[in-house]
């Protein structure tokens, strides 16, 4: 059975209101959270399970990260907190971290560095100093650290899922935002 739009955002709209407890209708006006709820229950159809299934899979995965020591305790309750009001949708800021992460973990295996070495190396320096100091130049990390999306953004090019306008907009953004990261001396502890 094919759902056409309207079916699909009935679905979704039901879903959100029984997983969010009355949330969605509070948000009505609100046009950014009714596409967060929106957004939710598509890729929890998706994936085959409920809203309420796919935040607590989220919160899952924030208390797999905190055992793990990638976040601290008083960061995973804030996104346990955020899961549980719905408020798990800020795409910008979302994405901004991703790629934070990624370009970090991009970085570390151009160092050659594990994730934990890499936190254990990085306070009071930067990631240019640390590539310095292995002999490799700051073009080549940055290289490195955009190197994942780039393959992305040519796989969703590919595909027709994204315009190559777009897409180069968005690389110019990640090589940008690689070049502020590789100079940032990070905080000592």
């Amino acid at each position: 059975m094919r759902l056409n739009r309207n079916a699909l955002a009935a679905l979704a709209g039901g879903a959100a209101l029984l997983a969010g407890g009355g949330t969605a209708v509070a948000a009505q006006g609100d046009g950014n959270a009714a596409k967060c709820e929106t957004r939710l229950a598509k890729i929890a159809e998706k994936r085959g399970i409920t809203v309420a299934e796919l935040q607590a899979r989220m919160s899952a995965r924030v208390d797999a990260a905190l055992e793990n020591g990638r976040i601290s305790a008083a960061r995973a309750a804030r996104l346990k907190a955020r899961i549980a009001q719905g408020g798990v949708c800020r795409p910008l800021a979302v994405r901004a971290l991703i790629a934070k992460g990624t370009m970090l973990r991009s970085a570390g295996r151009f160092l050659g560095l594990s994730p934990r070495e890499l936190r254990a190396e990085l306070p009071g320096t930067s990631l240019a100093a640390l590539s310095a100091a292995q002999g490799k130049s700051v073009e080549a990390l940055e290289a490195a650290m955009v190197a994942p999306a780039k393959a992305r953004l040519a796989r969703a090019v590919a595909t027709g899922r994204l315009a190559q306008a777009r897409a180069d907009r968005v690389l110019e953004r990640l090589d940008q935002a690689a070049a502020r990261l590789a100079v940032k001396t990070f905080p000592a502890r």
